[in-house]
Order: C-alpha cells, then sequence, then structure tokens
C-alpha cells in the first residue's frame, strides 16, 4: 500500500501491526533518514535491532523472510534494518511478503529506485506493506519544514528568515536540523522558553561563511563561464579559500539544482522560469538569474545532474588523499566542469 509522511506519523498513535515492511525511497536524503527515525521510534522501547544490507539479500533472498520470522534468543521484541539499493533485494522482498508469518517489522531504506521500479510496485501491491515516497522539498516547502523543526527546539522564526535557513542548508533537513539545534543553544531557547531567531544570530552562527567568497567560483563553473573562472580560480587562490570546503558547498548547490531541475521540466523558455521563480521566491540560493539559466540549461537533466554529483564526489575523495596538496586537482575539475556547462548552455 501507499503511504506518506502522516501515515508514518500516525504510527507513534496507532502502531500498525500487520504491516511487516516499510519500504522508504526517493530523493530527498534528509526526508528519508526522518521517515526511518520516525519509523522506528513507533516500536516498543528497548525493541532489539538487526541491520542487513542488500549485498546480503542478493546472496540470500530468503534470508529476509527468515529473520522477519524468526524470535530473538530470549523471545525479545526486535525489528530489521535494511539499506540496499536498486533491485537487489526484489527477491528478498518478495519472499517476504508471500512469508506465511513475520513477527518481526522491516524497515527498508532503498536508493536509486522510483515509483517505476520493480521493488516499489510490489510494496505498493501488497496489503500488509507500506510505500513511501519522498521528493526534495520546494523553498515554501522546506521554509516550513525549518519553521517547524525551530518550534520543536523552542525557536520563533519569522517566514522571512525561514526561507534564508532553507536556501543556506540547500533543502538537506538534516543540515537545517543541524543549524537549528545550533540557534537553538546559541539563543538559550527551549519549548518552555520560547526564543525569536535575528538574522544576526543566523550571521554568527552560519557555517558556511566562507559561502560569499566560495559562491563566485561555483557559479562560474557550473555555468559555463570560461571567461570568468580564471580569475575566480586567481581570486581563491589569493584568499586561500578551502579547497575541500568549496566541493561540499558546490555539491549542495547542485542538489538544490537537481530539485529545481525537477520542478521545471521542460520549458519552451528557461530564462523565462528563471525569473518567475526568482519572483516568487520558489527559487533560492547563490547566483543571478542568468547564471541559474545557463546552469539549467547545462545540468537540467537528471542524468547531467547525476552524472555531476558522482564526479564531486569522487573529486572530494580524491582530494582527501592527494598530496601535497588538492589545489591542482579541484582547478583542472572545475575547468573541465566549466567546458561541458558551456557547451551545453
Amino acid at each position: 500500500m501507499k503511504g506518506d509522511a502522516g501515515a508514518i506519523q500516525a504510527l507513534a498513535r496507532k502502531p500498525r501491526p500487520d504491516i511487516r515492511l516499510y519500504l522508504i525511497f526517493g530523493t530527498d536524503d534528509g526526508g528519508n533518514a526522518a521517515l526511518m527515525a520516525d519509523i522506528i521510534a513507533s516500536f516498543p522501547k528497548g525493541t532489539e535491532r538487526t541491520d542487513i544490507d542488500g549485498h546480503q539479500l542478493a546472496k540470500d533472498p530468503s534470508l529476509l523472510a527468515a529473520e522477519a520470522a524468526s524470535l530473538s534468543l530470549f523471545g525479545d521484541a526486535r525489528y530489521i534494518r535494511v539499506h540496499t539499493n536498486g533491485e537487489e533485494s526484489l527477491a528478498a522482498v518478495e519472499a517476504l511478503l508471500a512469508a506465511d508469518k513475520a513477527v518481526n517489522p522491516v524497515v527498508m531504506l532503498a536508493t536509486g529506485i522510483t515509483d517505476k521500479s520493480r521493488i516499489a510496485k510490489a510494496v505498493l501491491a501488497a496489503p500488509n506493506a507500506m510505500a513511501v515516497q519522498t521528493k526534495i522539498p520546494g523553498p515554501d516547502d522546506m521554509a516550513r519544514i525549518v519553521t517547524d523543526l525551530g518550534r520543536a527546539a523552542g525557536l520563533t522564526i519569522d517566514a522571512e528568515l525561514a526561507h534564508v535557513i532553507a536556501g543556506f542548508t540547500a533543502a538537506d533537513r538534516r543540515l537545517a536540523a543541524q543549524e537549528i539545534e545550533k540557534l537553538s543553544l546559541y539563543l538559550d531557547a527551549s519549548p518552555e522558553e520560547p526564543k525569536p531567531v535575528t538574522r544576526e544570530a543566523i550571521a554568527a552562527l552560519r557555517a558556511d561563511a566562507e559561502d560569499d567568497a566560495m559562491q563566485p567560483i561555483i557559479n562560474a563553473a557550473l555555468s559555463g563561464d570560461l571567461k570568468r573562472l580564471p580569475e575566480e580560480l586567481k581570486r581563491m587562490r589569493e584568499q586561500a579559500v578551502s579547497e575541500v570546503g568549496l566541493v561540499i558547498v558546490m555539491q549542495r548547490q547542485v542538489m538544490q539544482l537537481a530539485g529545481h531541475a525537477q520542478r521545471m521540466g521542460q520549458p519552451r523558455d528557461v530564462a523565462a522560469w528563471v525569473r518567475q521563480e526568482m519572483q516568487s521566491r520558489r527559487l533560492w540560493g547563490g547566483g543571478s538569474a542568468n547564471d541559474w539559466t545557463r546552469q539549467l540549461r547545462a545540468w537540467g537533466r537528471p542524468q547531467a545532474v547525476a552524472r555531476l554529483s558522482e564526479r564531486l564526489l569522487v573529486l572530494q575523495q580524491a582530494m582527501m588523499k592527494a598530496s601535497p596538496g588538492p589545489a591542482l586537482l579541484l582547478e583542472q575539475e572545475l575547468l573541465e566542469i566549466a567546458r561541458v556547462a558551456a557547451r551545453a548552455s
């Protein structure tokens, strides 16, 4: 059956012993982690956990159903947590859904699948399982999430500042939660003694204070601005900008880019869409309208932004091992990214 965040949150009030498998998938990594935590929190206190990964299930598809049916040594309650990728656990899921009994619930986080994947279709069609799909939240949705996180931490956040926090945390709930926690400690806030969030408090605590120095370099590379990039690289060297930090900030911007591209679809006029979204405050983050237009033209296809994200991850790992330093690796990669973007935009 199909579920949503509301159905998961309702488990705290009314558990569902008839559900033997919860499948979580989608593009919002932070949302996926939060949903998994909510499901686990609904289980009785002291419930024992067993971890299985998709590689194990690919080798032994019967393992999941066996673990779900088996009692612990002392008869204690258990649940099974699974992290899997793609369709590698399909046979295991089918065996679990068809099993005669399952006393231990399974919570499965599946990356790389969609609602068209066979594993998702199997769970959606099963009356004894629930599938929940997430999507990267838009600016207004993310601002509401920030407001809710703040309220739980004893913070009052107005709409404008909620959008600011949503922007620099790149629609990542985990980053937003970290910023909210820091603000709550900084302002000495609690649900019993709530405090208002101010722009000054945000400025004092922003973990990405170097963003202002990094953003022009990132925009030049992602926009394919080959004339501007050499000057930005020179400035990066002069200001001793953190190379690894720049890649991390760039990864966050690519996450934003993926979310905006998903909402945009295939418009006839990308520039007009960008202008409209910026006026409506649905497009936020660093960069001018021209930068966003060029970046969406270059990286607006799912395959393109996925390859870019993977490339940045590989770059980050290589830079952390580089000797004597990562600067040369970074500059070479930024130039290559800019060349690809220039051809595409």
